[in-house]
């Protein structure tokens, strides 16, 4: 195990990122950390703040992106459900390494050998067919797209005219369980579909529930 002070280099990632966000046109918010809590999550990553990754772990709790949408896990924070410490996500969905999800139980993972394709891609596990989809992106890239990407176009069939207004009240544990199910023929209009909040680890319970009856 490498010591926190040969993980910590001068010519880190932190400040592009932060261009990034700058130039960025979501809505998107930096979640604070403290020094002690950024420099843990490096060591237990063992990986240096030059590389994205280690740059959003040592200097933030997490992203909030797009209105609350979608949540890049950083060190941990109470806004944020997990982190790149705490992998709640991986618990439920054996596959990948999990760095970022989505309000309607979307997860982003990193590829750690558990895909077909054994690159270092990150995979979506998408609601709307419960299979894990591969972005052709690496973490850095993924990042890139995330805060200066279209997520109006990726997301178009999961998002309703009101979405905006029903993700303020959310708690950080929440996201929105939409029914019928998106994977489901009745469910392809979210438009008309019930939206409700409720927790995010419930919408994952049920999407891993139906994706193991699917796959039994």
């Amino acid at each position: 195990m490498k010591e926190i002070s040969d993980l910590i280099v001068e010519a880190d990632t932190w400040a592009m990122i932060r261009e990034w966000i700058r130039n960025s046109q979501l809505n998107i918010e930096i979640l604070e950390n403290n020094r002690t809590q950024g420099e843990e999550a490096l060591y237990h990553l063992q990986i240096t703040n030059r590389s994205t990754m280690g740059a959003i772990a040592l200097e933030s709790g997490g992203l909030i992106v797009d209105n609350g949408w979608l949540c890049i896990l950083g060190s941990g924070h109470s806004r944020i459900y997990g982190s790149l410490v705490n992998n709640k996500h991986s618990s439920l969905f054996e596959e990948g390494f999990v760095i970022a999800y989505d309000v309607v139980g979307g997860l982003f993972a990193i590829n750690t050998g558990q895909f077909e394709n054994h690159s270092r891609n990150i995979y979506y596990f998408a609601p709307d067919t419960l299979e894990w989809e591969d972005t052709g992106k690496g973490y850095t890239d993924f990042i890139n797209w995330v805060l200066n990407g279209d997520l109006n176009q990726y997301y178009e069939t999961f998002r309703w005219d009101n979405w905006i207004n029903d993700l303020k009240g959310l708690q950080y544990d929440q996201g929105i369980s939409v029914f019928p199910y998106l994977w489901s023929k009745e469910g392809k209009d979210v438009e008309k579909s019930l939206k409700k909040a409720i927790p995010l680890h419930e919408i994952w319970g049920i999407q891993n529930d139906f994706r193991n009856q699917f796959n039994g």
